[in-house]
């Protein structure tokens, strides 16, 4: 299963809400539980010690154990490239948090469903004020609050004052800010129901639907500043954050040809045709991004620049054969790129489907570095194994707002995430930490050289 970044349409869907059960990169995580929230102290960069920044979740439930009815992944990273190259263990986390059918957040079935009324008869949401504070930087734990106005809350003095000053928190403090969804599900569910009434009645119309900032009772600089925000209907900026986007995901379909040259298994069940061969999607990605880039001057990250470059230089187009590939080349690069290729705007690859029958294999960018059974610890709250969940690819970092020509830019070949393989359940721990890979692509096996052995792979749990 393939995953790809798209843009959350506000106007037409309304913002991303922990009970639309979605996966998505960047803005503030969603979080399923909302009573406990994960404390900052868990997410901190083990080189540079600051709060890591949020990444993406990724919402997979499975049958078993019960309390895995609901499941999402969380990953954090830090933002520091330095921190990467220094040392990069402990710059990635993970984290698992899941709920049961039944459960004080969200009713056993859905609304829309047939049997809503009988299935969720007796079920009482939580109380708003049981609901965990969150920060306004970073959606952690906020247990403090600004001394001034006592609503803007926060997990720690950093994030404080990067609202302060970059969140012009010091222009709008005492204001009547309106609650944004990132804060509070009781105002997502408001804004639902005020735009169900709206459409009930008949009278909603373009103006209508496009959410606007209350910017009536701000003073005309306050004004100014929220314009300044360049914000629709939030009046803090993304603050060290990844802009957000909706992961959907589609099934990844091989061509006869494709499982002839071994890119997939006939055992995976899915034969089916691609819409289109793989050589025609890389030269309309390659269009599309010189396109953008000579409109916005957007720089691509280095390890995809250099897998694209490599592409150019070493895949076969037709019937065109390998040459010197065995001995010079860097034989899973070959296989990553080609498999890449057939859909290369793909941004994560869900590998755990039937995960009681076989342990799925990652696919490695580099034949250096791939990770032993020794790097991979078994699950601390129950001993068992922890197998390959899912994996992120580079094409990520193009949609992560990072200044790719910066010598500390975040870079990687693909972030690995191995968690414990029967989902097990400690009565009490709303967080349990699971395993993130990182695995560096090989200049030498990508220039097709001599590979020299090294450590490209590290290791964050």
């Amino acid at each position: 299963m393939l995953g790809f970044a798209e843009p959350v349409d506000l106007e037409e869907q309304g913002p991303l809400r922990a009970e639309d059960f979605c996966s998505k990169i960047g803005g503030l995580p969603l979080w399923l539980n909302p009573e406990h929230v994960l404390d900052v102290k868990e997410m901190l960069c083990e080189q540079c010690h600051k709060p890591m920044t949020f990444l993406l979740q990724l919402y997979s439930p499975e049958d078993h154990p019960a309390e895995a009815f609901h499941r999402v992944i969380y990953v954090f990273c830090c933002k520091s490239g330095v921190c990467h190259k220094e040392s990069p263990r402990g710059c990635f986390k993970v984290v698992r948090s899941q709920l049961g059918k039944h459960n004080p957040y969200y009713t056993p079935v859905s609304k829309d469903d047939e049997n809503a009324e009988q299935e969720n008869a007796g079920w009482t949401p939580l109380p708003d004020n049981k609901r965990a504070k969150t920060c306004l930087v970073c959606g952690m734990h906020g247990p403090k609050v600004c001394s001034k106005c006592h609503k803007a809350s926060y997990c720690s003095p950093e994030h404080q004052t990067i609202h302060w000053t970059k969140g012009l928190h010091q222009q709008l403090c005492g204001v009547n800010l309106p609650t944004t969804s990132d804060n509070s599900a009781a105002a997502s569910e408001a804004d639902k129901n005020e735009k169900d009434k709206v459409d009930h009645d008949g009278e909603s119309d373009d103006k209508e639907k496009t959410r606007k900032t209350p910017t009536h009772n701000l003073t005309k600089e306050q004004q100014e500043y929220a314009k300044k925000a360049d914000i629709g209907y939030r009046l803090v900026e993304r603050m060290m954050r990844f802009p957000e986007m909706e992961i959907v995901s589609e099934a990844e379909a091989f061509s006869q040809e494709a499982i002839e040259e071994g890119l997939a298994d006939d055992s995976s069940g899915d034969e089916q045709e691609a819409e289109e061969g793989w050589e025609a999607k890389a030269a309309a990605l390659k269009a599309k991004r010189e396109q953008k880039q000579s409109k916005k001057g957007d720089k691509v990250s280095n390890s995809l620049q250099s897998a694209e470059t490599s592409m150019n230089a070493l895949v076969p187009v037709g019937d065109e054969v390998y040459e010197n590939t065995k001995t010079d080349i860097d034989a899973a690069f070959l296989t990553f790129q080609k498999r890449i290729a057939l859909y290369p705007e793909q941004v994560l690859r869900y590998a755990r489907m039937e995960y009681e029958l076989t342990n799925p294999e990652p696919l490695y960018v580099s034949d250096i570095g791939i990770p032993k059974p020794e790097d991979i610890p078994p699950c601390p709250d129950c001993g068992r194994e922890r197998t390959f969940e899912f994996q992120i690819l580079p094409q990520m970092l193009n949609h992560l707002a990072i200044d790719h020509s910066a010598t500390d830019a975040l870079d990687f070949g693909t972030v690995l995430v191995y968690s414990c393989k029967d989902n097990c359940h400690v009565e009490g721990k709303y967080y349990q930490h699971e395993v993130a890979l990182v695995q560096h692509f090989s200049e030498d096996g990508m220039q097709g050289g001599n590979m020299t052995s090294g450590p490209n792979v590290s290791v964050s749990s």
